[in-house]
């Protein structure tokens, strides 16, 4: 039977849950509803002790969402349409939900801080990284158009001296037109390296606890 405790508890849950779809959260919402009631927890005390408080809950509801829709390559938002900027923004979101998450966890505290540092460094690393390789390009990119300048600009001095510096500059900017998706691929694989690591130490943090979740260890 419903209680205004069980009631309040959801509906303060409710309030957490926004960014989850209206279905979802309505699912969300009902298994815990039955879940308290099935347990008979019929005070706060009992209910914050099993599940936490709405906003801890939500937060590990919200990250639990998040893992799964990150595995499934979010396969399930606009039909598999959405966009690669969307889906790294999705994933940071993940990221963030889980550190978060960890910080709910007591014990887990210290390996939350651990996580922010070490993504703290990965993060000086990869802006370090995208500022060279686009002051590299810049550079590589200026002396490739400026040789093939100097080569046409001694056309009528020297046939040779134009075919060594246009084919030096046509050089350059080929190479740059080779390497740039290279780069920009391993900068995208090295994103994802993250996001698996993080899925991982999610979903450890999640099936490791004791609190119930919608679908259990699927």
């Amino acid at each position: 039977m419903e209680t205004k405790v069980v009631e309040s508890y959801i509906d303060e849950l409710e309030v957490y849950l926004g960014q989850l779809d209206d279905d979802e959260r309505k699912d969300v919402l009902e298994f815990y509803r039955e879940f308290i009631i099935d347990a008979d927890l019929n005070n706060s005390d009992k209910i914050i002790n099993e599940l936490g408080t709405p906003k801890h809950l939500a937060r590990k509801v919200l990250t639990d969402y998040s893992i799964k829709m990150s595995e499934e390559d979010y396969q399930n938002v606009d039909d598999g349409n959405i966009p690669t900027e969307q889906k790294a923004k999705k994933n940071v979101r993940m990221i963030w939900l889980i550190i978060l998450g960890l910080f709910a966890t007591p014990v887990a505290i210290p390996l939350a801080i651990a996580l922010i540092l070490l993504l703290a460094g990965i993060v000086a690393t990869a802006v370090l990284g995208i500022l060279s390789f686009v002051f590299l390009v810049a550079l590589s990119v200026i002396l490739g158009v400026g040789s093939i300048f100097v080569g046409v600009s001694v056309f009528m001095q020297s046939f040779a001296t134009t075919l060594f510096y246009v084919g030096a500059g046509l050089l350059i900017l080929g190479i740059d037109f080779f390497l740039i998706p290279i780069i920009i691929a391993i900068f995208k694989w090295a994103f994802q390296i993250v996001v698996i690591f993080f899925r991982w130490v999610g979903k450890k943090l999640l099936y490791g606890r004791k609190t119930p979740s919608k679908g259990g260890q699927e």
